[in-house]
């Protein structure tokens, strides 16, 4: 006589087993980590590089329109420079800290950016209307506007 063995029901496995190979799964995690956390290092580089190139695309207009009033023997105005300003800095009026002799109050721009802050100051007279005199900021490419050098 044969014996057959019968296994009861609950003994029996319903679905097959599946097994991954350890390995093949640390890799596999490892990558989509590295993927995501440099992704995620990427967006953040972006917002500032776009806060950096703001401010001085602002500073660099600012100062290119000044030298324009300038040749025509106008001032650039506060209400002129609205037109001018790139993105949306945050503006604070302040006391001139710099070039006290010069201007009497400064209104400071300032982009966010993720890993640093990037900020122009505009230094101006008095009045309702000022005059800006002096623009500092990250893209100071027209050094001197309105001063002589002497050829010595």
């Amino acid at each position: 006589m044969s014996t057959v063995t019968i296994d009861a029901p609950e003994a029996r496995t319903v679905y097959p087993s599946i097994q991954v190979p350890t390995k093949q799964f640390y890799q596999a995690a490892l990558k989509m980590v590295l993927w995501s956390s440099g992704t995620i290092l990427f967006c953040l580089a972006m917002v500032d590089f776009y806060a950096q190139t703001n401010a001085s695309e602002t500073g660099i207009a600012l100062q290119s329109a000044q030298a324009e009033k300038l040749e025509i023997n106008k001032d650039l105005r506060i209400s002129d420079i609205g037109r001018y300003v790139v993105g949306s800095p945050i503006v604070q009026t302040r006391p001139a800290d710099k070039y006290t002799h010069m201007c009497k109050e400064m209104k400071k721009y300032t982009w966010k950016g993720f890993f640093r802050n990037y900020s122009i100051s505009v230094y101006m007279g008095l009045g309702n209307d000022p005059s800006v005199d002096f623009v500092h900021g990250p893209g100071d490419l027209i050094k001197g506007a309105g001063k002589q050098t002497s050829p010595l």
